[in-house]
C-alpha cells in the first residue's frame, strides 16, 4: 500500500502539492502517529504524540510533518488544523517544503515510481540539439526549394524564430518523470476508493509555489494563532490597487470635458459627420465611470488610511529588484500584520538593503528581525501599504 505522500506525487504528476501535506497529516492520525481532533465547524487540528519506547521511527516525511507541526505551535497552542500546515506564513514555510518535497522524491524514486530530474546541462544540449536540428533543416529548405514552397518555409522560419522569445520562460531543469509503474500506480488511484481523500482541488492554493500562496497581488487568506486560538484572516495584498485613485478620475473628467467642450465647439461651427458618435461619448465615459471607477473608489476608502494597534506577523517574505544605474540588487523585506480589532491583515514592506549586483552577500539582521508570530506595535497607512513605526513587542525564539 503506497503511503499519502506517494500518492499525491503521483497524482501530481510527478511533483508533490501543498494537498501532500494535509493527506500525511491525516495518515498519521489513522497509524497513530499523531492525534487528531475535529473541531464543531469540521477543521481537523492535529498535536504531536511523544514517542513510546515500541513506536516505530518516523519516515523522513513523518519527521518533516512533525517539525512543521512544531513550528506552527510555537505562540501558546498545542494543536495545529491540517490547513495551517500548508503555504502561507512565507519564507519559514519554503525552506521546510523543499526538504519535504525531496523526502517524496526520495521515497517514491526508491519505489521505482519515479525518474530522477534530468541534469541541467544535459536537458540544455538535448534543446539546444533539437533547436539546431529544427532551423537547420529549415534553412536547407529554404535554400534548396522551389519558389512556392520556400516561401512557405520563410513563413515557418520567421513563425520560428518569433517563437524564441517565448524561450525564457521554458524552465532549463526537466521535472522527475514516472515511470511506467508510476503511471499505473496513478491510474489505479484516481479510480481507487479512497479517491476523494486524495484528490487535487482544481485551485490549489500554492500549487504554483510557495510565492503563489502569498498576498502580493492578490489577497489571501492565511491562518494565524495570535490570540492563541487558530483563526482566518484575510491579508490584503502588498500592491496597491490599479484602479480606483482620485488621479484617475481628474484625469478622465479633464478629458470628458475637453471632448465635450470639442464636440460643443464642433456642433456650433459645422455639422459634424457622425453626429450620434459626438452624442454619445459622453454618455459612455459616463457609464464606465459609473460602473468601474466608482466601485474601485468605494473599495479602496474602505480601506483604512491611517492605524495603530498592536497585532501578529503571520507572513513575512522578501524579493529582490535589480537597477542598472548604478548596478544595484535590492532585497525587500515583507510583512502581513495582523489586525485583531478588524480580523484583517495588512501588508507592507518592513526593510530594504541594497548591495552591489551579483553580490552574494546576505543580511540576516534584517531578514531575522521580523518572524512569524512576532507580536508588534505598528503605526501604518493600509491604504498607501506604508510603515510610519514599527517595533517588537514579544519576540518568538530566535533559536529554531
Amino acid at each position: 500500500m503506497l503511503t499519502a505522500d506517494v500518492v499525491n506525487l503521483l497524482l501530481g504528476g510527478g511533483e508533490a502539492t501543498p494537498k501532500g501535506i494535509e493527506t500525511t497529516a491525516l495518515e498519521m492520525v489513522r497509524t497513530g502517529r499523531l492525534q487528531g481532533e475535529r473541531k464543531a465547524d469540521g477543521t481537523l487540528t492535529v498535536r504531536t504524540i511523544p514517542p513510546t519506547a515500541d513506536s516505530a521511527p518516523l519516515r523522513p516525511v513523518e519527521a518533516l510533518v512533525v517539525e512543521r507541526i512544531r513550528r506552527r505551535s510555537r505562540n501558546g497552542v498545542d494543536r495545529v488544523p491540517t490547513g495551517a500546515l500548508g503555504p502561507g506564513d512565507g519564507d519559514e514555510f519554503w525552506v521546510w517544503w523543499r526538504d519535504f518535497q525531496k523526502a517524496v522524491r526520495d521515497e517514491t524514486t526508491a519505489l521505482g515510481l519515479i525518474r530522477p530530474a534530468r541534469n541541467k546541462y544535459l536537458t540544455l544540449t538535448y534543446r539546444g540539439a533539437a533547436l539546431a536540428a529544427w532551423f537547420g533543416a529549415l534553412w536547407a529548405g529554404v535554400s534548396w526549394s522551389p519558389d512556392g514552397v520556400r516561401v512557405l518555409l520563410q513563413a515557418v522560419l520567421v513563425l520560428s524564430l518569433l517563437g524564441l522569445v517565448r524561450l525564457s520562460d521554458v524552465p532549463l531543469g526537466s521535472a522527475p518523470r514516472l515511470t511506467a509503474e508510476g503511471r499505473q500506480a496513478a491510474r489505479e488511484w484516481r479510480t481507487h476508493d479512497r479517491d476523494g481523500e486524495h484528490r487535487l482541488p482544481k485551485r490549489q492554493v500554492g500549487v504554483a509555489g510557495p510565492e503563489s500562496a502569498l498576498p502580493v497581488r492578490e489577497p489571501r487568506q492565511i491562518w494565524s494563532s495570535y490570540g492563541r486560538a487558530w483563526h482566518v484572516v484575510d491579508a490584503g495584498p502588498l500592491d496597491p490597487p490599479r484602479w480606483g485613485h482620485l488621479w484617475q478620475f481628474v484625469v478622465l473628467a479633464v478629458t470628458v470635458g475637453v471632448g465635450f467642450v470639442a464636440m460643443l465647439v464642433v456642433s456650433l461651427t459645422a455639422r459634424p459627420p457622425y453626429g450620434w458618435e459626438w452624442d454619445t461619448a459622453p454618455v459612455l465615459t459616463g457609464v464606465l465611470l459609473w460602473s468601474l471607477w466608482l466601485p474601485a473608489r468605494r473599495h479602496v476608502l474602505a480601506v483604512p488610511d491611517e492605524s495603530s494597534f498592536r497585532g501578529a506577523v503571520i507572513s513575512r517574505w522578501d524579493y529582490d529588484t535589480h537597477y542598472d544605474d548604478p548596478h544595484t540588487d535590492v532585497t525587500h523585506y515583507c510583512c502581513s500584520i495582523e489586525d485583531p480589532a478588524t480580523r484583517k491583515a495588512w501588508s507592507f514592506e518592513v526593510d530594504r538593503w541594497s548591495r552591489p549586483m551579483f553580490s552574494r552577500e546576505a543580511n540576516s539582521q534584517l531578514k531575522d528581525r521580523f518572524r512569524v508570530g512576532d507580536v508588534v506595535d505598528v503605526h501604518c497607512s493600509p491604504r498607501r501599504r506604508k510603515i510610519r513605526r514599527i517595533s517588537v513587542a514579544e519576540a518568538v525564539s530566535r533559536t529554531d
